[in-house]
């Protein structure tokens, strides 16, 4: 089983979190707490960090398996460079 998180929990992170829950152990990181509740409901494990900060994705990454990503656009590339 992997250990995966996902980075960015709106509509498209929220929804690939609850699907890899399935068969493996996902964590999902956002700013928005209200979005991490949604998934905490469901028993995914939740980090609330600014995932703007390429230092704060580097250290939250260290302990998986899998890194997903599904932040804004705007945030993407930054995010993709960090991991």
């Amino acid at each position: 089983m992997a250990k995966i998180i996902v980075l960015g929990a709106g509509m498209v992170g929220r929804t690939m979190a609850i699907d890899l829950a399935k068969k493996h152990q996902v964590t999902s990181a956002d700013i928005d707490e209200n979005a991490l509740s949604l998934l905490a409901n469901k028993g995914i494990e939740t980090i609330k960090a600014d995932l703007s900060s390429a230092k704060v994705i580097q250290k939250i990454i260290a302990a998986f398996d899998v890194v997903v990503g599904a932040v804004p656009g705007h945030m993407g590339f930054n995010m993709a460079k960090a991991v």
